[in-house]
């Protein structure tokens, strides 16, 4: 059985697509059940993720990528899907709420009070943030690219190749798709399908600095 540290070395970043491979549908449910899945402080889950596969849609992501960032709008374009990884601006109560409900159900609490218990717990966590929105949405982000580690491990187990993709105009996209008024900021966009025969990284060794240089025993 390949071992996590064999997917680890098998990852990169694909650099070009083949326009012509796409995402069976049952692939792409399965990963988004994992990106769902991902792991939040508190399981707070203070995202929501935009999928499209549609070429118009792309074109309008592409229209954040000029100048130094236009080199991306081929991976935008070529890709199979690609995702908005958004951050919420409002962690109130109602999204609070839907979490609780969302544990409810799932079978988390013995009883109404441990329910009660817990909201309040977490919106303790959350109001001592709240009095700092800039350091309230850095942590929430920071959850949003704990969700990007955990999708960038899981697409080689499906032979998917992906592209987290940061480069590009934050302020034009969010416009472009009325992010503010639902409450979003987009973080990061990944690219999702299959290397184009032409993509010079894909079988490039993967290089990172030693253990010794970057793990220490303390």
């Amino acid at each position: 059985m390949p071992t996590a540290r064999h997917h680890a070395q098998s990852r990169y970043t694909c650099k070009a697509y083949d326009a012509n491979q796409k995402i069976s549908e049952a692939d792409l449910n399965e990963l988004l059940e994992t990106l769902r899945l991902a792991p939040s402080s508190i399981n707070s889950q203070p995202w929501q993720f935009l999928v499209t596969d549609n070429a118009d849609t792309k074109a309008k992501i592409t229209q954040s990528m000029v100048g130094g960032d236009a080199h991306n709008a081929a991976k935008i374009n070529n890709a199979s899907h690609v995702i908005i990884m958004c951050t919420r601006t409002d962690l109130g109560d109602a999204h609070l709420q839907k979490v609780l409900q969302a544990e409810k159900d799932g079978g988390r609490f013995a009883s109404d009070e441990v329910m009660q218990a817990r909201f309040e717990l977490c919106n303790h966590y959350i109001s001592q943030l709240a009095d700092d929105q800039t350091k309230l949405f850095q942590w929430s982000e920071n959850q949003t690219f704990i969700a990007l580690g955990h999708l960038l491990f899981a697409v080689p187990l499906m032979g998917i190749d992906a592209t987290p993709i940061g480069g590009y105009d934050q302020a034009v996209l969010d416009e472009a798709f009325g992010l503010a008024d639902q409450g979003l900021k987009s973080s990061v966009l990944v690219a999702l399908g299959y290397a184009s025969q032409n993509d010079g990284n894909k079988n490039l060794p993967k290089a990172r600095l030693n253990a010794e240089e970057v793990i220490k025993f303390i």
